[in-house]
């Protein structure tokens, strides 16, 4: 049996109270002031930033489910390996683009730090290049759109190279 504040119950407890829109539990799971990073998307301050920020998510994929993949924890670390999906066709933006009615099924892992039963820090990380190829922000893998569109970024990726050279040397 699990201690309900060891680092992996609280981490398992915290992702599926966001399934479930627990936004209660999701702001108990907090240290009040703890930091929680979104990689490359934002860094919010608990527990008041995260509840918004998932209700937010919640309103853009109203179908939202998560699934947990699996849940590692040792000390005082805990690693949730997750998917969500669900059709983000709601009543607000996510990451700032309008909803399309497009099928998100997104992998993320979160790495969590969590003393006497509360979360000190989180690290999530998702695929932002496949995020981005979901919402339609990006050409699908390996089509023609993505080979023109890298293409055009490789053709000017010579010409920076010369601006900065030119620019260190001082000319």
């Amino acid at each position: 049996m699990t201690n309900s504040g060891d680092p992996g119950s609280v981490a398992r407890r915290y992702v599926e109270a966001i399934g479930e829109q627990d936004w209660q539990t999701v702001s108990d799971c907090w240290r009040p002031g703890a930091i929680d990073v979104f990689v490359g998307v934002a860094d919010l301050r608990a527990p008041g930033e995260v509840v918004a920020f998932f209700r937010d998510v919640h309103a853009a994929v109203p179908d939202l489910t998560v699934e947990i993949l699996s849940v590692t924890a040792q000390d005082e670390r805990a690693v949730v390996h997750w998917r969500m999906h669900g059709r983000f066709d709601g009543t607000a933006p996510l990451v700032g683009l309008a909803p399309n009615g497009r099928h998100l099924d997104l992998l993320g892992t979160d790495v969590f730090v969590v003393r006497e039963g509360l979360i000190e820090s989180n690290t999530a990380i998702v695929n932002g290049l496949e995020l981005a190829r979901q919402l339609a922000v990006l050409p699908p893998q390996h089509s023609i759109a993505e080979r023109v569109l890298f293409g055009l970024a490789n053709s000017i990726a010579p010409l920076g190279k010369a601006i900065r050279t030119r620019n260190r040397s001082g000319r």
